[in-house]
């Protein structure tokens, strides 16, 4: 019911115009007027708005609409003052008779709570109908210790006391304090404004504002718990991370970032510093600085994004940096750098920059020094070639004589072979490249070799069929590449074995398997450099480990290549696998 003042008589008409003026504040005349008017001994109802047939007594509002009672048997004679002192009053506050005016319903949507407590703590006014629990609100018999019983047992305390010492040690002042507070769905969470008023004229007494954040405050829980996670994550990484926002404050700096910089200080504590007190705390000499700092200047400047920006850091150091530009479709947000220590990676490069140099230099060295050697001795074995057939014509040892002429003409084709690979090494020997029909070509190497294959009593069985493939080469190298190849198996094959040549085309590529059944020996990777040679090695499949490496040489100028495999055919034999792009070499 309507607050008329503790001890005062229900026909009190100066207390029933302070209630109903009081409640004219806040648009809630109305409800004033009826609470005071069904609260009076006898009356059975009343009604403000359209009169009612049957009342007891209607008093008619200046403003529009009356003020009807209806009692249940003979009225009090107070009660005809009283009612008129009801309406004079409405007409006073001007209202305009509805049951619930324009404020009043307005008031009554406010998101916040708002209500208003008497000095000695008792509820004068409210936008509330219940309070956050369910409970329904009655002035003038609610209290503020009441309220404060809705809150969490944990909160209660601490906002007791605000509450009980603010209009003592902040007199016209205001406290703010969030607090959980019973609902029928659980524990809410509010933001409370206190404001001490007793002393204003106007309202005299202690007003409160409430406000439901709990839907704030999971959120902003949420925020912080995602906010810790990324900062673990990011302190975690071993990458510097680095985020400033355009005046260059660092908003995030992770623990890496600071030990690559040699920063002084945690890096927690560099967040939120300004980039001249960041530039304070540098633990290395200011020249180590200047490559990243010019790095900087023009990266803010320009917003450019930069991706693995190699900078010097000192004399002895090297990182790597990326820079972007974190931005929405609005505004630009912050700037991400990346740092990474490259020194081991570029130190490592270099050095395999130098050792490729110095390899390059000595494969240079090595073609030279063949091409030179090669060429010192044709002289003098093509003058020993010439004279050779005098000492077979003459009376000396004839086998003697044979023997010379035999060596002599092996030495002689070892130094064309050498020449015609350090031309082959150096690229000064030009491929004359042209489509080549490779079937008949190694069917042709296969006929030269038959010969020197049954003096050996080694069988050449060729599994090449119908191969009508052609590839882009030059014709003379690829048939020197094919004769080496054979020649070497037949070479290796002891006496009634076989050697089984066989093509296929695998994607892009043409390839050529000689098998003979000689093992693979261990020191395989001998056989591209030498191979021993019996006495009596003297005809066409001799030197066949520099025939090898004359073949490998052919291919890989092809842009192809050759390996040597075991064979796993069950003969226990090699295999010699030539692979060719069948489009011939890259240019």
């Amino acid at each position: 019911m309507a607050d008329t003042s503790a001890g005062s008589s229900p026909w009190d008409c100066a207390a029933v115009v302070r209630a109903v003026t009081w409640a004219d504040r806040s648009g809630r005349a109305v409800h004033a007027a009826l609470g005071v008017l069904r609260a009076l001994p006898g009356v059975v109802d009343a009604h403000i708005g359209t009169p009612v047939p049957d009342a007891t007594i209607t008093v008619q509002l200046t403003s529009g609409g009356a003020v009807s009672v209806r009692c249940g048997g003979e009225p009090d004679p107070r009660l005809a003052p009283l009612v008129d002192t009801v309406a004079a009053t409405l007409d006073g506050v001007r209202t305009d008779g509805g049951v619930i005016d324009f404020r009043d319903a307005v008031i009554a949507q406010m998101p916040s709570i708002v209500a208003l407590f008497t000095p000695e703590g008792l509820l004068r006014w409210s936008n509330m109908v219940h309070w956050p629990d369910g409970t329904p609100v009655r002035y003038g018999e609610t209290t503020l210790s009441a309220i404060t019983s809705l809150v969490h047992p944990d909160d209660q305390p601490q906002l007791a006391n605000l509450i009980e010492t603010l209009h003592a040690d902040n007199r016209g002042g205001q406290i703010r304090h969030s607090a959980r507070v019973r609902t029928p769905v659980g524990w809410r969470v509010l933001d409370i404004d206190f404001l001490d008023r007793i002393d204003d004229p106007a309202i005299g007494g202690l007003v409160a504002f409430a406000h439901d954040i709990t839907a704030l405050q999971e959120a902003q829980r949420a925020k912080e718990v995602t906010a810790t996670r990324l900062r673990q994550l990011v302190d975690s990484l071993e990458v510097g991370v680095l985020l400033q926002d355009d005046d260059r404050v660092v908003l995030t700096i992770n623990t890496a970032a600071a030990a690559m910089l040699d920063l002084r200080g945690d890096a927690a504590e560099l967040s939120g510093q300004r980039a001249e007190v960041v530039r304070g705390l540098r633990g290395l000499p200011p020249g180590h600085y200047s490559g990243l700092d010019e790095l900087a200047r023009q990266c803010m400047a320009e917003g450019l994004v930069v991706r693995r920006a190699v900078v010097p850091f000192g004399p002895d150091r090297v990182l790597e940096v990326d820079f972007l530009p974190i931005k929405d479709d609005r505004e630009r947000l912050g700037n991400l750098w990346v740092l990474r220590d490259v020194t081991e990676q570029v130190e490592s490069q270099r050095s395999l920059q130098r050792r490729n140099a110095e390899l390059s230099r000595l494969a240079s060295l090595k073609t030279e020094f063949i091409a030179t050697v090669s060429h010192e001795l044709r002289t003098p074995l093509t003058t020993l070639t010439s004279l050779t057939p005098l000492l077979t014509d003459g009376q000396g040892d004839r086998t003697l004589a044979l023997a010379v002429d035999r060596n002599v003409h092996r030495m002689a084709t070892l130094v064309e072979k050498l020449l015609f690979l350090a031309g082959l090494e150096s690229h000064s020997r030009h491929l004359d490249l042209a489509p080549t029909p490779v079937g008949p070509l190694v069917a042709e190497q296969i006929a030269t070799l038959s010969r020197p294959a049954a003096d050996r009593s080694v069988t050449v069985v060729s599994g090449l069929g119908a191969d009508a493939t052609v590839l882009t080469g030059d014709r003379d190298l690829l048939a020197r590449m094919v004769h080496h190849v054979v020649a070497a198996a037949i070479g290796s094959s002891p006496p009634s074995a076989s050697v089984h040549v066989r093509s296929s085309v695998g994607g892009d590529d043409w390839v050529l398997e000689v098998i003979d059944e000689n093992p693979l020996p261990g020191d395989s990777g001998r056989l591209f450099t030498t191979m021993t040679l019996g006495e009596n090695d003297g005809d066409l499949i001799v030197g066949s480990g520099l025939g090898l490496v004359l073949a490998r040489a052919i291919a890989e100028r092809h842009g192809g290549a050759m390996v040597l495999t075991p064979s796993h055919g069950g003969n226990g034999g090699t295999v010699i696998r030539l692979e060719l792009p069948l489009a011939g070499p890259a240019s």
